[in-house]
């Protein structure tokens, strides 16, 4: 659980306090088959503005898995950046989350902001070249002799008169 005390942002009102903290979160917020959540880190600058808290910083996430094209396994950093404002809980604020009293719990937007930015694949490189769909090759390590060149299905379309 990510909860912050915000006795000294009370303190300092309008002033930044950084916080940070290393989690272990649920590998189920992963949108990767087969890859578990190994470490959260946070780094926030946290203000307190009557009422309201913002917390701005990064989200680090340790990723475990194996790479969307090649399926070589992968250990990947990925650094998540977060900024969001937390309503005191007499607040109105249907969409946003809330705090009460000096303790703020930042569990739900953390996992919500890992859920919405990671990227779509897990890559080992972003210039990922994969594996030959014909032979399997990983074709990072090496190239094969595979003929890849086929004719498009959708070529007999072409000849269709309208």
């Amino acid at each position: 659980m990510v909860v912050i005390d915000l006795t000294e942002n009370f303190a300092k009102i309008g002033e930044d306090v950084d916080f940070s903290g290393e989690y272990k979160l649920d590998d189920g917020l992963l949108p990767y088959p087969n890859a578990k959540l190994v470490r959260v880190k946070v780094h926030f600058h946290i203000s307190y503005n009557k009422p309201n808290v913002k917390i701005e910083g990064v989200i680090g996430c340790v990723v475990q898995g194996y790479c969307d094209r090649c399926l070589e396994p992968i250990n990947r950093q990925i650094d998540l950046p977060f900024c969001q404002i937390f309503y005191k809980d007499s607040s109105d604020e249907e969409d946003g989350y809330v705090y009460s009293e000096s303790r703020l719990d930042a569990t739900k937007a953390v996992c919500d902001e890992i859920v919405l930015s990671l990227p779509g694949s897990l890559l080992c490189k972003q210039d990922c070249k994969g594996l030959c769909p014909k032979c399997g090759t990983n074709l990072n390590q090496r190239q094969c002799d595979c003929d890849l060149s086929r004719e498009n299905a959708f070529s007999v379309l072409k000849d269709l008169k309208f």
